[in-house]
């Protein structure tokens, strides 16, 4: 994530071994009972919002659906489950505007799309979107698609979501839009490669992994409460798990990245700025994921069997858990990082 979210889609390599050894201490979840009912409906609704145009089969074809069917296998199939799953799609689709300037394609349409969004987000007046407002815009005469498509989304996430929510998710996803907008904006990828404190402050907000934490409170029909996600202990699983993700990602998606000329990946700025060569830096990487992974898994397991927490609290951690593990597995064999490279 990035989720989202992740950054570079493959070029034929395969990442590092020290992938491998991240990959072989993740179980693999069980999918849901109805995936290929859920991927039909989310599929359905991909093609008629148009966002990928007349067939979203080459973006369906990387398996995203897959990850959706196991990162909430445990969820009853419903509204809730399918609003997630559209968030997940949407926002990595999002995604793929901003790899536009790494594979080769104009930046402009991306641009114009991200300051659409950050518009419709900003200043704290996301209800304008909520159902009935007479402002919302409306998503069959936007000329964006997915600018349209988030529109309707929203809406539509409003009737299954409190205002809470919809207020820290937007905080969440303004917070993705800013840092992303700023890559954009950066230019040509391949400039100086960012010192690992420089790049670790990126990558805590370039990756839509909050977000992606919304996306899970919102399939399990949870309600949160903001007290409870300032805990020092929550905060902390939080941050963990916006670290898992994004460093596994890193990993997974190196040797595409460098390929294609990105120097802004935590295993790059290892390599050059703390002089490791290519394979001991992939190896400090892969035992950062391992450690960190480890914690998170301990800390979260921690509030999950923890008779003191409220039970949704717990839900959601036993949730992260497991959305973690289908991302790592999902990000280490998706067709995503196996792809040439877009013409």
């Amino acid at each position: 994530m990035g989720p989202g979210t992740t950054r570079a889609r493959g070029h034929g390599v395969k990442p590092p071994p020290a992938a491998a050894a991240l990959l072989a201490r993740v179980r693999r979840p069980e999918p849901h009972d109805h995936a290929d009912a859920v991927r039909e409906e989310i599929g359905a609704w991909l093609a008629a919002s148009r966002v990928l145009g007349d067939s979203p089969r080459a973006f369906l074809a990387q398996g995203h659906l897959d990850l959706v069917a196991r990162a909430w296998g445990d969820v009853p199939r419903g509204p809730r489950l399918a609003a997630a799953a559209k968030w997940l799609v949407l926002t990595w689709i999002l995604d793929d505007h901003f790899d536009d300037q790494w594979i080769g394609r104009p930046t402009a349409e991306a641009r114009r799309t991200v300051r659409a969004l950050a518009d419709l987000l900003g200043d704290g007046r996301e209800d304008r979107l909520a159902p009935g407002a007479r402002t919302a815009p409306d998503p069959a005469g936007d000329e964006d698609a997915l600018v349209g498509a988030f529109a309707a989304l929203w809406r539509e996430t409003a009737g299954l979501t409190t205002p809470l929510w919809r207020a820290r998710y937007a905080t969440h996803f303004r917070a993705y839009l800013d840092a992303s907008l700023g890559y954009l904006e950066a230019g040509a990828p391949e400039g100086p490669v960012p010192t690992v404190p420089e790049y670790l402050h990126q990558r805590d907000r370039d990756g839509a992994v909050l977000c992606a934490a919304g996306w899970v409170e919102l399939a399990h029909g949870l309600d949160i409460s903001d007290e409870a996600f300032r805990h020092p202990q929550v905060a902390d699983v939080l941050m963990r798990f916006n670290h898992v993700i994004c460093w596994a990602n890193d990993l997974y998606s190196a040797p595409a990245e460098c390929a294609a000329g990105n120097g802004k990946n935590l295993l790059r700025s290892l390599a050059v700025h703390e002089g490791l060569a290519p394979g001991a830096a992939a190896v400090r990487l892969g035992a950062l994921c391992e450690a960190e992974l480890a914690t998170f898994e301990f800390l979260a397991d921690g509030i999950a069997r923890g008779p003191s927490w409220p039970e949704e609290v717990r839900v959601l951690a036993r949730a992260l858990i497991r959305f973690t593990h289908a991302l790592i597995r999902w990000t280490a064999t998706a067709a995503r990082y196996r792809m040439e490279a877009a013409p």
